[in-house]
């Protein structure tokens, strides 16, 4: 991997101009070795910093495949055994675990944004509306002031919501030594992470009698989100049209916009439905050993 441009004059400092050099001096190709991976001469890591549009269509991942379980396979355990030790962890050692995993996480989204803005590829696309986006801030707020608003929306929409988008991710076009495959799949597993650390230790118990929470925040949120779709040509929260993994997308190929969007969101309603029910037996099995419910401070 070549770290800086041997013909220019001076060597560079910092993480920006690695990034900003390996791009120019890395021509935009990919060859397909006879392990299924892609990359150019300079060794596997060769395609790590490029950008969707650099890589072959076929260059990625497959749903399902062999780099999609073992992410989803790998989230799942480091679920486990956290949820282990932090419920045998303090109320004070558990605040802090969840100050740390909700700060990287934005870190993760921060390091993203300047690595798309480092390449000329960050654009209003990028921008925090999406639901997973807004549940790196919602997250971050409930560890750092418990507040049962949040709590409601972290477990009920945030965390199905991030469930969601790894068992059907719209970014399989990265392969798996890219930053963007990798800083992803990381994001929407702690943002599965955390409120499972809540929930299975009691730190906060959802209750369908705070539905009426959820649906003020998505009918505020929704309709902001939609009218900076129509302005601006976006797909936040796919309120345009489905990802390509999406189970919804045959319904929008076959029917249209109207009959996508009605069952998209009958779903979201029945899913909403199902989540208080499954949350409901998840707080009664772990509920045994509840540090605090619901704390405020």
């Amino acid at each position: 991997m070549i770290l800086y441009n041997k013909g220019s004059h001076k060597r560079p400092g910092g993480v920006a101009l690695f990034v900003l050099l390996y791009r120019k001096v890395h021509p935009k190709c990919s060859v397909k070795d006879e392990n299924g991976f892609y990359g150019d001469d300079n060794g596997m890591f060769g395609d790590f910093f490029r950008y969707w549009d650099e890589l072959p269509q076929d260059g990625g991942f497959r749903l399902f495949g062999w780099i999609h379980i073992g992410w989803l396979v790998g989230i799942i355990f480091v679920c486990i055994v956290t949820g282990y030790y932090y419920r045998k962890a303090d109320a004070a050692v558990q605040d802090r675990i969840l100050k740390i995993l909700t700060g990287i996480c934005l870190c993760l989204e921060l390091g993203k944004d300047l690595y798309l803005i480092l390449i000329g590829e960050m654009g209003i696309s990028y921008l925090p509306f999406e639901m997973c986006g807004l549940a790196i801030f919602v997250e971050l707020g409930f560890a750092f002031f418990h507040r049962e608003f949040l709590g409601e929306i972290m477990c009920v929409i945030s965390m199905p919501g991030a469930m969601a988008a790894l068992l059907f991710p719209d970014w399989t076009r990265y392969p798996l030594f890219n930053y963007m495959h990798i800083n992803t799949f990381l994001i929407h597993g702690l943002l599965v992470l955390v409120p499972v650390l809540v929930l299975t230790s009691g730190r906060y118990r959802p209750s369908i009698k705070r539905i009426w929470q959820i649906f003020l925040f998505l009918f505020t949120v929704v309709p902001s989100v939609y009218v900076i779709n129509r302005i601006w040509g976006c797909n936040f929260m796919f309120l345009c049209y489905p990802s390509n993994g999406s189970p919804f997308l045959s319904v929008y190929l076959q029917h249209g916009y109207v009959p996508y969007l009605i069952i998209y969101a009958v779903t979201v309603i029945l899913c909403i439905l199902v989540i208080y029910g499954i949350l409901d037996k998840i707080a009664s099995f772990c509920g045994k050993n509840v540090v605090y419910i619901n704390r405020k401070n």
